[in-house]
């Protein structure tokens, strides 16, 4: 769609009883999303997203045709290098001109019905400053409901709030929101996430997530723990596979709840690694001689 925001759909205007008669409250609504490298699920992310009134897509090191597709649907394109997931994501929001802000990922999708009910939850229901979405995840057409957690997927997450009530903490991936304001709780409609086309895709999701938090674990105090990683990867499977609900889900829901525990495992392994790397590093830069400098005589 050429030609500035060709996506803005018109501003829904409420009336209220802080309004008056004779007043109108304009609220406007700005889809975030943020891509690294995902060109092929973009376009469909964002097609989805007519019923916004902005979209804003933040470009983090992309290297593929991500920032054409975002423009070509009428985005705004935030281009450049974001570390930590939390530098990213405040790009896009300070970058967001709406009154309420919608997030979704490159590889999800707004369904009608949900479209809908979002326009009809600013329109009517002005109680909350911000709701959670459920998410229905997809491995390729096939609906895993039960099982999950948040290392892979989360099932719901606040992703529709009023702007400024928003923040995350300084992670790569998996930052923890931490929200302000008052809650409207969740809405009916679910996000479509599709985490892979098949087993696969989800494999890979794994080790890129892993890599991203074995540098976290790096970065911090408490250094890498395989034990610790095999404790919390037990838990997680007890979470997922009995306390969610993954057993219905028969060998999805096993390999779903297998997968999420093999997260801190696969995680705090890769941190160590990470961390002997690093170390030997500074060991050889610090054995490598310094140039002697001389002295001039004579001279000036």
């Amino acid at each position: 769609m050429a030609g500035g925001l060709c996506v803005r759909a018109a501003s829904y205007l409420l009336t209220g009883p802080d309004s008056g008669t004779r007043g109108v409250i304009v609220v406007r609504l700005s889809a975030l999303v943020c891509v690294h490298n995902q060109e092929a699920q973009l376009a469909e992310c964002l097609r989805r997203l007519i019923f916004c009134d902005e979209i804003i897509v933040v470009a983090d090191r992309c290297t593929d045709g991500s920032q054409d597709t975002a423009r070509r649907h009428g985005a705004l394109v935030i281009d450049g290098i974001f570390p930590l997931e939390n530098h990213r994501r405040m790009a896009g929001v300070d970058a967001c001109s709406g009154d309420w802000i919608l997030e979704v990922e490159p590889d999800e999708v707004i369904q009608a019905a949900l479209a809908w009910e979002v326009r009809a939850v600013l329109q009517m229901r002005r109680g909350g400053d911000w709701y959670e979405l459920p998410i229905d995840n997809y491995l390729g057409d096939t609906l895993v409901r039960r099982g999950w957690t948040g290392a892979l997927s989360a099932r719901r997450e606040p992703r529709l709030y009023k702007r400024g009530l928003k923040a995350w903490a300084p992670r790569r991936v998996n930052a923890a929101a931490v929200m302000s304001g008052q809650s409207g709780g969740a809405l009916t409609g679910a996000i479509r996430r599709t985490l892979g086309q098949d087993l696969g895709g989800l494999v890979e999701r794994l080790n890129r997530l892993t890599a991203l938090h074995a540098e976290d674990i790096a970065d911090g105090d408490r250094g890498a723990s395989t034990a610790k990683g095999l404790a919390n990867g037990f838990g997680t499977f007890l979470k997922g596979y009995l306390g969610r609900g993954g057993w219905r889900e028969g060998s999805l829901g096993l390999l779903v709840a297998s997968l999420s525990a093999l997260y801190p495992v696969l995680s705090q392994m890769r941190a160590g690694q990470l961390s002997q790397v690093r170390a030997l590093t500074l060991t050889q830069a610090a054995e490598v001689p310094q140039p002697t400098r001389l002295r001039q005589v004579g001279g000036r």
